[in-house]
């Protein structure tokens, strides 16, 4: 049959200039200017890059006319997905299928897009597999279908005539053309050099759901999306998705609803017609145009477009951000571009994971406030702290009496009726909470408003997740380097002072005998004050590489305080006229810190307090706790 349909001439081939823009988007050496490069040379390929990033998909304020300004906002995941779209549909001419009584182009593209959506929002959801490739096998799953009609349209009219079920169909396929459409469009994307897995995904999309469990993440990521995208009982195919994924019935609703709107994004900026078999049309095969007129889809699709929108852009922006300060800036950018929020704070722990301090970029307009905004992780009862800890949206909201000052204090700098707190987090560790004021039309973050921002503080949350990660392995690579100088500086000046010590002692015997001879004395004298102050010297090494204090507990300073303040008494100002006295805050918190280390400082403290008035007087420790948001 391969053979047959190549000599027939309806093996479709892929346009050149998309094929090496496949094999440049695959090799992670190409930068985006050589992908631009490439798009530029085809005429189409450029006008469609320049029409979806300029479209209502986007809504962006400000117009792009250069394809490589294009492509670096998108980004080389969302322009492959795009030009193998417009290139399959522009490959299978809809026109040569308008003949046709039983094969409908307008329906498999409605579809082909919808599985295509679904799996790539499945792979999103799972984390199973690369979600590009997931989008491209729902798109690709049923081009058999496509190779098997242009090449038999009469045997394939046969097939369809009786629009048997799915196994019967597959029974028919084989009984009158010899192939299977699943076989076919494998052997076609093997042809093309996509993806094996692609292919495999493809061969097996029909395959027993029992044996599936046991295939690799993309088959069954585009074996439950062409379940989920049939228009038959959606228990059943939610059934198999929780099966093979693992994913439950409310994620499933959700991501088939925002796939239904991607349909008609999609296939309106690329010029696709879909149809839709009709609600009333049952099992008759009847199809109603789902396509709206060009002013009504835009119109739709302003109010819609950031329930879904290729992010690779300022995804892209955020993990090739330099440092901590460009990954925030970015986060704040994409906020403001994509939904126009303007007032945006994050709250992210200490190096402790004691407190919450603000953070924002230096072009923030909320900087100053920023670094005034500090707040305690345990025992708060914040909101913004709760939503940190639970990793789960909440809001700040005018309407509502807030019980914690601070709260109260946040929606009030703000200047706003309502504060959106969303949480940061990845690898299952908080990372933060992103503080936004909501316009004053918005009392809540819709539903495909919270999807789309969820997708960016994941981003956002990993980037500066591994950000952290690479400066505290920075850091203990330092601490290692300094322990390693502090212990040859201890064995240094071990092993000079030993030497140093005999010269000494020399010096001493030699002014014993020579103890009439003035001169001699006065120039050993010279001698052992020099050596004194190189032993000196050498001490001070030994200080340095003395250990700091690096241990931190939750401690009770009151406790610690009260045990220096008695040994004090008893020992270093037991001659001495000093008083001490200790007042302590019965409502000291516990905080985390290193004992040894406040130990150290409150007997320097008390040392240097009774030196300084002669060892005579009275001194006063008091502990008290500081009102701070």
């Amino acid at each position: 049959v391969f053979n047959r349909i190549k000599e027939s001439g309806h093996v479709p081939v892929l346009p050149e200039i998309l094929v090496r823009l496949l094999e440049a988007c695959d090799n992670q050496a190409t930068s985006l200017t050589q992908v631009a490069s490439l798009i530029d040379k085809d005429p189409s390929l450029s006008y469609k890059v320049l029409q979806l990033v300029n479209s209502a998909y986007f809504g962006l304020k400000t117009t792009y006319s250069g394809v490589d300004q294009a492509v670096v906002y998108l980004g080389v995941n969302s322009v492959k997905n795009m030009a193998v779209t417009a290139a399959v549909h522009q490959v299978f001419n809809s026109e040569r299928f308008n003949n046709l009584k039983y094969f409908n182009i307008h329906t498999f593209w409605h579809h082909s897009l919808k599985c295509a959506c679904l799996a790539r929002r499945l792979a999103e959801l799972t984390g199973q597999a690369n979600p590009d490739d997931a989008y491209l096998g729902g798109l690709l799953h049923d081009l058999g279908k496509l190779v098997l009609v242009s090449a038999y349209p009469e045997q394939y009219e046969a097939v369809l005539a009786d629009s048997p079920p799915q196994e019967e169909l597959l029974e028919a396929e084989q009984s009158k053309i010899g192939a299977q459409h699943a076989d076919i469009g494998a052997w076609l994307v093997a042809d093309w050099k996509l993806n094996p897995l692609i292919g495999d995904a493809i061969s097996y999309h029909h395959e027993d759901p029992q044996r599936v469990t046991g295939a690799f993440p993309l088959v069954k990521i585009v074996y439950s999306a062409n379940e989920l995208s049939k228009d038959g009982n959606q228990e059943v195919a939610r059934g198999v998705a929780d099966l093979l994924l693992g994913v439950d019935g409310e994620d499933l609703k959700q991501i088939t609803e925002a796939a239904n709107e991607e349909i008609l994004q999609i296939s309106a900026e690329l010029g696709i017609t879909v149809e839709a078999p009709s609600p009333e049309a049952g099992d008759a095969g009847r199809t109603v145009i789902v396509a709206e007129d060009g002013a009504t889809l835009h119109a739709n699709l302003a109010s819609r477009i950031k329930g879904i929108a290729l992010l690779s852009g300022f995804l892209e922006n955020m993990s090739q951000a330099e440092d901590n300060e460009a990954m925030i800036k970015a986060f704040e950018q994409s906020l403001q571009v994509l939904f126009g929020f303007d007032r945006t704070v994050l709250l992210m722990p200490d190096r402790d994971e004691v407190l919450l301090t603000g953070r924002a970029s230096a072009s923030n307009k909320l900087r100053g406030l920023s670094l005034e905004l500090i707040l305690p992780i345990q025992k708060s009862s914040s909101c913004i702290v709760k939503a940190y800890q639970t990793r789960s949206l909440d809001y700040l909201k005018t309407s509502e009496e807030q019980e914690n000052l601070a709260d109260r204090q946040i929606i009030s700098a703000f200047g706003c009726r309502v504060v959106a707190v969303v949480p940061l987090s990845a690898e299952m560790q908080e990372v933060g909470v992103a503080l936004i004021g909501l316009p004053e039309s918005m009392t809540e973050l819709s539903t495909n408003d919270h999807r789309l921002l969820k997708t960016i503080c994941q981003q956002a949350a990993m980037c500066l997740y591994l950000d952290e990660l690479k400066a505290r392995k920075a850091e203990d690579i330092e601490t290692e380097r300094q322990a390693a100088i502090a212990m040859t500086a201890r064995k240094f000046a071990h092993e000079v002072n030993n030497p140093l010590g005999i010269i000494h002692n020399y010096l001493t015997t030699l002014k014993l005998k020579v103890a009439d001879e003035d001169n001699i004395n006065r120039e050993l004298g010279i001698i052992s004050e020099e050596i004194n102050r190189i032993s000196a010297m050498i001490n001070q090494l030994d200080t340095f590489a003395q250990a700091s204090f690096s241990t931190s507990d939750l401690t009770n300073v009151n406790n610690i305080i009260s045990d220096i303040v008695q040994l004090v008494k008893s020992s270093l100002l037991n001659d001495s006229a000093t008083e001490v006295s200790f007042n302590a805050d019965p409502e000291l918190p516990l905080i985390k810190t290193s004992p040894d280390g406040i130990k150290q400082i409150v007997i320097n403290l008390l040392k240097n307090s009774s030196e300084a008035m002669g060892g005579s007087g009275q001194v006063v420790v008091t502990t008290s706790r500081s009102q701070r948001i």
